[in-house]
C-alpha cells in the first residue's frame, strides 16, 4: 500500500462515514415506528412516572414533542439522525489530521468501531453513541481549557450522560485521564477537585439505586405515553425495575465457548490497536507528573479494564465490545495527536516490508480483519459475516420496496 493511499485515506474515510450515515438513516427510517425497535424504546424513557434512571433525554424529547406538536417517535428519529450526523462529523474532524499508516487504518476500520451499529442493528440508534460523541467534544475542549475549566466541562457533559444512561459511568476514567494530563505538578487543590467531582457522580449513582423505578411508576409512565402521545413503551422501559443482581443472573448460562469467542473478537478486532500500543513510547519531553512516573501502557491497560465491567453485569456484549474498543481507540489517537506518546518507527512489529512488495496481500488482510465479520449483540450469539454487504442489501431492499 503506497504512501499516496495513506495520505489520501482521510478522503476515503469521509466517504466511508457518509456511506455508514446513509445506511443508518435508511434503516432507522424504516424501523423507528415498530414496537420492537429497542433503540427508540430507550429514548422514550422519561420522568412521567416519577424520577428514575435513564429518563433525562426522553423527558426533554417528550417536551419538545409537546412544543412542536410533532409525534414523539418522529422527534426521536430526527434526534437520532442529528446525533449520528454530529458524531460522524466530529469523528472525521478528530481523525482528519492523523498521519495514517496501515495499522491506524486497521484501527479506524475495525468491525468493533464505527461500522458496528449497522452490522448489528440491535445497536443502531442506541444511547451508547453519546459516550464517544461527548468524549470527542471533551477532547476538542482540552486544548482550550485549563484544569479547572475542564473539570466544569466534565460536570456539565457527564451529568447529562449519567442521567441519560447510567452505563456511561464505566467510561468516566477516559474523561478523567484527559483532566489528569493537564496536571503539570502535584497540587492538593487539583486532587481535591477530582475527589469532589467523584463524590458528585457517586451520589448520582446512589440516588438511582434509591429511587429505582417501581412496577407502578413504569405502568404510569407507559399509560401516559400511550394515552397522551400515542406511543407504546418498549423493552427498555419494562426492565427499569430490574436490579443489578437480576441482570447478572442472566449471565448464569455463559459457557466456555462464549468466553473463547469473546477473547477472539477482542483480539482480532483490536489487532491494529494492540500492535501500535506495543510499539509506542512516551514522549520524554512531557511535563505531566503522571506520564513521567508511569508507563503509558499501564495507564492504557487500567482504563481498558474499567470497560470490562459491563461484560459481568449485562448480556449485550456486542454493545460493550463497541464501546470498549471505541473509547480505547479514541484515547490512543488523542494521545498520538497530542504527542503524549510517539510511535517507535524502528520497531519490527510495524514493519510491512513483505506486504509493501505484495500490496494485494494488504488488501486481503484489511478485508479479513475489518469487513468479513462482526460481533453479534448477545454474548451467546455466533459471529456475523460480511456486514457491509448485508447492510447494503437490506437498504437496497427497503428502497426497492418503497419505490414499488
Amino acid at each position: 500500500m503506497s504512501e499516496k493511499i495513506y495520505s489520501n485515506f482521510r478522503h476515503y474515510l469521509l466517504g466511508y462515514l457518509i456511506f455508514i450515515s446513509f445506511l443508518s438513516f435508511i434503516i432507522l427510517g424504516s424501523t423507528f415506528n415498530l414496537d420492537t425497535n429497542n433503540s427508540v424504546a430507550e429514548w422514550i424513557i422519561n420522568y412521567q412516572g416519577g424520577f428514575g434512571r435513564r429518563g433525562l433525554a426522553g423527558e426533554l424529547l417528550l417536551n419538545l414533542s409537546i412544543l412542536s406538536k410533532i409525534h414523539l417517535k418522529k422527534i426521536i428519529l430526527f434526534f437520532i439522525y442529528f446525533i449520528i450526523s454530529v458524531y460522524h462529523i466530529f469523528l472525521f474532524n478528530f481523525l482528519r489530521k492523523v498521519k495514517f499508516n496501515f495499522y491506524l487504518i486497521l484501527v479506524v476500520l475495525s468491525p468493533l468501531f464505527v461500522i458496528f451499529p449497522i452490522s448489528e442493528l440491535e445497536a443502531l440508534g442506541r444511547k451508547d453513541i453519546l459516550i464517544p460523541l461527548f468524549f470527542i467534544i471533551f477532547c476538542m475542549l482540552y486544548d482550550k481549557s485549563d484544569f479547572v475549566l475542564l473539570i466544569f466541562y466534565l460536570i456539565a457533559l457527564y451529568s447529562f450522560l449519567i442521567f441519560t444512561h447510567e452505563v456511561s459511568v464505566f467510561y468516566l476514567p477516559f474523561f478523567y485521564l484527559l483532566i489528569i494530563f493537564k496536571i503539570r505538578k502535584f497540587n492538593v487543590l487539583n486532587i481535591l477537585l477530582l475527589i469532589i467531582v467523584s463524590i458528585y457522580f457517586l451520589t448520582i449513582l446512589i440516588l438511582f439505586i434509591k429511587f429505582n423505578h417501581s412496577e407502578f411508576s413504569i405502568i404510569k409512565m407507559c399509560e401516559i405515553l400511550e394515552n397522551k402521545f400515542d406511543t407504546k413503551c418498549g423493552l427498555g422501559a419494562y426492565v427499569l425495575d430490574r436490579s443489578l443482581i437480576d441482570n447478572i443472573k442472566e449471565l448464569g448460562g455463559i459457557k466456555f465457548i462464549d468466553i473463547i469467542r469473546a477473547v477472539f473478537i477482542f483480539f482480532l478486532g483490536s489487532i491494529g490497536l494492540l500492535i501500535l500500543l506495543f510499539t509506542t513510547k512516551k514522549n520524554i519531553y512531557s511535563k505531566n507528573i503522571l506520564l513521567k512516573s508511569i508507563n503509558f501502557k499501564y495507564i492504557f491497560f487500567f482504563i481498558f479494564l474499567c470497560t470490562l465491567i459491563p461484560f459481568f453485569i449485562a448480556v449485550d456484549w456486542g454493545r460493550w465490545f463497541n464501546l470498549s474498543y471505541t473509547m480505547c481507540a479514541l484515547i490512543f489517537i488523542f494521545c498520538l495527536k497530542n504527542k503524549i506518546i510517539i510511535l517507535n518507527k524502528e520497531s519490527k512489529l510495524i514493519s510491512l516490508d513483505f506486504f509493501e512488495k505484495k500490496k494485494i496481500y494488504l488488501g486481503i488482510v484489511l478485508f479479513i480483519i475489518c469487513f468479513s465479520w462482526n460481533p453479534k449483540a448477545i454474548y451467546s450469539d455466533d459471529i456475523g459475516s460480511i456486514p457491509i454487504y448485508r447492510s447494503s442489501a437490506k437498504v437496497f431492499k427497503i428502497i426497492y420496496n418503497s419505490i414499488n
